[in-house]
Formats: structure tokens, C-alpha cells, sequence
């Protein structure tokens, strides 16, 4: 029986993004996943600080918080990236030393703790890909992020220094890719992709140059022309969400969402409450929540259109020779439309201007060999474009017309009275509206 795990949070995500948290833990009890907490560990400690100050304390504080873990019979699972290499790299130097191991023994024995090297150091992206697998995450992911282009931003200490780490490819790295892509997601690789994001630049007092390197990441990242850019790293985010929000306010056009790997993963799963979390990011994702509120009608076409009849309706084509649209312009082809929804894009099949060109006359309903015809599937994808907003201006026009005054047009008085015809009651029936306000608006 494999250890239980025990979440190592770090300083950052708790302190300045909660959010992050959050996602982390409604992710893990979605998958099922065992995890505790301990509230004595320290910071991991941040490595360019407090190792400078003194290398011994840096492996001392890094090894009591493993050893705690230890104590607990539990292993480490980290989701800040620093925590991570920062704990792995101390565990493997105390254990490759065992006179060193001895010494650090010695001053934790003082306060009854012991390091064995017993429990192991593991990031949430290396746990989700090596441990619960691939097919696990498909399996609960409930929208695909289908359509979605997202641009990955590793960061430095997940990969590297990869002798220590050895998780991924330091410098070409899959996992993170392998696991967008089972939550549906188009991976978009971009130009400095393992470059570092320079955040660290802020802890020192050099402002300006971490903004400098945030505009070379976000420069490329813009260029490939993506829906949001992901990361995993609380000081990645921090450069890249914002700083990004600090360059968006001089005035640079960057306006790309930065959502960590936990919270697409609860979009995916379907999880309750996940657009509040990413709505506490500097940079607001409205663009890439409507993208995928979206894409989560068309999930499973099956629910909105019967597959056996679209199969038979696309072989069979009868409407061809009875469709007063398709007799006299060639350019109307509803088959088209038809292959569309059955290779699932039916985002596409909705914004075909064929859809809003077929008239309605009900010739194939009445002529339809299959007893289904083009109009039940053009009139299905009208509703569906409406509801999301990419129908024709005429029609949005009538639509909100309708909802206002329950009409699609004033009356012609003056023609009324040349005909000795009296004038039309203009009274609204307000129960009526109150009751459509309610239920479908």
C-alpha cells in the first residue's frame, strides 16, 4: 500500500494566491486522491535567499520539513515549483553524504526528529501524470477544453537542475503538455518557452528588469496567438499575471490570462465555483470563460442531435433534389454542415451562414425518406447559435424586439387610418413578459 500524502503549500500560494490552494485540493478529493496537512512546516526555505545567508541552514530547514513528513509516515507533495526543487535537491545532497546526514541528525535529534530519506518529494504535475495517469484525468473531465490554444510556461526549478530533479526533459519537457491534452486543450508552443520568466529580479529590487523579461515571454506568447497562458509556478504567476497587469496599465496590449493547471483542471472536471477563482487573478480571463462556457454545449453532440440520424441523413442527400435553396445556389450545402456536427465541430457547423439560409418551407420535412430532413438539424443549430449569440444582427434585433414589446414591429398608423382601420392597442401584457423574464431570459 502505497504513503498518503502530505501537501507541502510553501509561503506564496498561501499567503498571496489562496486560490491556487483551493483548485489543488478540489482536484485531488475529484480524483480521489488521500492527502493531510501539517501546520509546523516551515518555508522549504526559497532558495536564492536563505541559502545565501548560510548553506547549512538551508539544508537544515529543508530537511526538517521532510523529516516531519517522515515522522508522519507520509510522502511530500508539493505544487510550488521552488518548494519542490528546493526539497529535492537538499534530500538528495544529505542522502548522497552520509557523515552530512549524520551532523544534520545530530541537531534535529534536539527537537526528536529524525531524517531517513523514507519519504519521497513529488510535484503535483509529476504525481497527476506518472501516478494517477493520463487516462484517470480523461476519464473525469467532464468539458473538454476543446478549441482552447493554451501556451505552457514550465518554469526552471520543475525541470531543472535535472540530475536531482530527473521528472522531464529539462530544456524539452511532455508531461505538462501530456496532461493538457487529456483535458482536451490545444498546446501551443511559442518562442523562449523554457526560458526563465525572471521573477526572481523583483526579490533583489531590480523592478525593471523582471518587467523587461516578462515583455520577452509575453511578446512570444502573444505572437502564437493564444487563449491563455498556463503556469504551475506562484513566482511564474506573479511575473506573469502581475506584472503583465502592472505592463497592461502603461499601456502594453498584452491581455492574456494566466489560469494554473489546477483550475483548468476544475473547469475541465466540471467543478462548482472555478470562474470565481480565476476571477481573483490580476489579469481577468472574460474572453477565454466565454471560449469555453462555449465549448461546453458541444461536449457531446449526441445530446442535441440523434447520431443514427445524422449518419442516414448525410447518406442519404434526397433534399438535394427538393430543396428550393440547394436547387438554385450551389453554395447551399447543408451536408457540409451535417459532416461538421458529426466530426464534433459544432461550433463551425453554427456560424455557417448556411444555417440561417435555409427558409423554413418545409418541403424536405414533408419529402425526407429518413423521416428527419435538414430543416430539424438547421433549426437545432439556430437555437444553439442564438443562445450563443452568433446569430445574424436581424435576428438579435427581433429577438431583443420581441422580449421588450412581445412584437416584431410597430404598426403602421397612418396607413391604418387611410384604410378607416382603428388604432392597434399597444398595451404590453405584463404578466406574460413576467413569466417568459423568469423563465427564459
Amino acid at each position: 500500500m502505497s504513503k498518503e500524502n502530505v501537501f507541502f503549500w510553501g509561503c506564496t500560494i498561501q499567503a498571496k494566491f489562496p486560490f491556487m490552494e483551493k483548485a489543488t485540493r478540489l482536484i485531488l478529493d475529484k480524483l480521489e486522491i488521500k492527502y493531510k496537512d501539517i501546520d509546523s512546516f516551515t518555508c522549504c526555505p526559497e532558495k536564492s535567499l536563505v541559502k545565501n545567508i548560510d548553506e547549512t541552514l538551508f539544508d537544515l530547514t529543508a530537511i526538517r520539513n521532510i523529516a516531519l513528513a517522515e515522522n508522519e509516515n507520509v510522502n511530500i507533495l508539493s505544487v510550488c515549483t521552488g518548494c519542490y526543487s528546493n526539497l529535492k535537491q537538499a534530500r538528495a545532497k544529505v542522502i548522497s553524504d552520509p557523515d552530512y546526514q549524520k551532523d544534520i541528525n545530530k541537531k534535529l535529534d534536539k527537537i526528536g526528529l529524525n531524517f531517513s530519506g523514507s519519504s519521497s518529494v513529488s510535484h503535483l504535475i509529476e504525481y497527476l501524470h506518472d501516478e494517477v495517469g493520463v487516462n484517470r484525468i480523461k476519464a473525469n473531465v467532464k468539458y473538454p477544453l476543446r478549441g482552447l490554444k493554451i501556451a505552457i510556461h514550465y518554469g526552471c526549478h520543475l525541470v531543472r537542475p535535472s540530475h536531482v530533479i530527473n521528472f522531464d526533459s529539462p530544456f524539452d519537457p511532455v508531461k505538462y503538455d501530456n496532461i493538457l491534452k487529456a483535458l482536451g486543450a490545444t498546446v501551443v508552443n511559442y518562442n523562449n518557452k523554457m526560458m526563465c520568466c525572471g521573477q526572481s529580479l523583483d526579490r533583489v529590487d531590480e523592478h525593471d528588469k523582471a518587467l523587461f523579461m516578462t515583455r520577452i515571454k509575453m511578446d512570444a506568447i502573444k505572437e502564437a496567438s493564444v487563449d491563455a497562458l498556463t503556469t504551475v509556478c506562484p513566482s511564474c504567476f506573479t511575473q506573469f499575471d502581475t506584472n503583465q497587469f502592472m505592463l497592461i496599465k502603461e499601456g502594453s496590449k498584452y491581455d492574456i490570462p494566466v489560469i494554473t493547471l489546477e483550475e483548468l483542471m476544475c473547469l475541465a472536471f466540471g467543478i462548482e465555483g472555478t470562474e470565481e477563482l480565476i476571477a481573483m487573478h490580476k489579469v481577468k480571463a472574460k474572453k477565454f470563460i466565454d471560449k469555453f462556457n462555449l465549448s461546453k454545449i458541444f461536449k457531446d453532440y449526441s445530446l442535441m442531435f440523434d447520431k443514427e440520424s445524422l449518419v442516414r441523413c448525410y447518406n442519404c442527400q434526397a433534399c438535394r433534389n427538393d430543396c428550393p435553396m440547394s436547387l438554385n445556389f450551389a453554395s447551399y450545402d447543408p451536408p457540409l454542415i451535417i459532416k461538421m456536427i458529426l466530426d464534433n465541430d459544432v461550433e463551425r457547423a453554427m456560424c455557417s451562414k448556411i444555417v440561417w439560409e435555409c427558409l423554413e418551407c418545409h418541403t424536405c420535412s414533408e419529402l425526407c425518406p429518413q423521416n428527419y430532413s435538414w430543416e430539424t438539424v438547421l433549426t437545432a443549430l439556430k437555437n444553439i447559435a442564438i443562445k450563443n449569440q452568433v446569430n445574424p444582427p436581424t435576428v438579435k434585433k427581433a429577438e431583443e424586439l420581441f422580449f421588450k414589446t412581445l412584437r416584431l414591429g410597430d404598426p403602421q398608423e397612418g396607413a391604418r387610418k387611410k384604410l378607416g382601420l382603428p388604432p392597434v392597442k399597444k398595451n404590453i401584457a405584463e404578466d406574460f413578459k413576467k413569466i417568459l423574464d423568469e423563465n427564459i431570459l
